[in-house]
């Protein structure tokens, strides 16, 4: 891969527009851009829990959920990408299945606290919805891969079990 980012400055958004990389300038207040910038932060968020993840297997998986956070904005930015997959979607299945069946049942609501890498799951799993509530918005004015939609709906169900089996102490219910 060349070096596609070399140059920083451009100034061509300026004006209030950004580049999609099928070369179309879209307003930076358009929903596209609002969820490009949400799964943007998500993505932050996801580096800020492996900062602290002590679990080699799971930093392995939240490594390749940042991978393919990118490869969902690059369908989100090209008309017709298909990146993300229903494979993709399987293997997050999988991981939901995985980490729930080595949980107690959950009876009533947990707080979002415990470690600090529970809690930080927890605040990118927040983000994680934010951001599929904007994809919602963006897929009324925008075409894109649909199976964006489910993926974001299952990442959220898979950090929230992850969040439940990385809490170190006993998790905190709503009363």
């Amino acid at each position: 891969m060349g070096n596609r980012l070399s140059k920083i400055i451009t100034k061509t958004g300026d004006d209030g527009t950004t580049g999609l990389a099928s070369n179309k300038r879209v307003s930076k207040a358009d929903e596209i851009i609002r969820v490009i910038g949400d799964i943007d932060e998500f993505n932050s968020a996801i580096g800020l829990a492996r900062v602290v993840c002590n679990n080699q297997d799971l930093d392995k998986e939240l490594t390749n959920l940042q991978h393919n956070l990118f490869n969902v904005g690059g369908d989100l930015c090209l008309e017709g990408s298909t990146l993300i997959s229903q494979q993709a979607i399987e293997e997050i299945e999988d991981l939901v299945e995985k980490y729930n069946n080595q949980l107690k049942p959950l009876k009533n609501f947990i707080l979002p606290t415990g470690s600090e890498l529970t809690a930080r799951i927890h605040m990118a799993r927040s983000i994680c919805r934010r951001a599929e509530r904007t994809l919602v918005a963006a897929n009324q004015v925008h075409e894109f891969n649909p199976l964006l939609l489910v993926f974001l709906n299952r990442l959220s169900d898979w950090l929230f079990v992850v969040a439940r089996y990385t809490d170190e102490t006993d998790e905190e219910l709503w009363c």
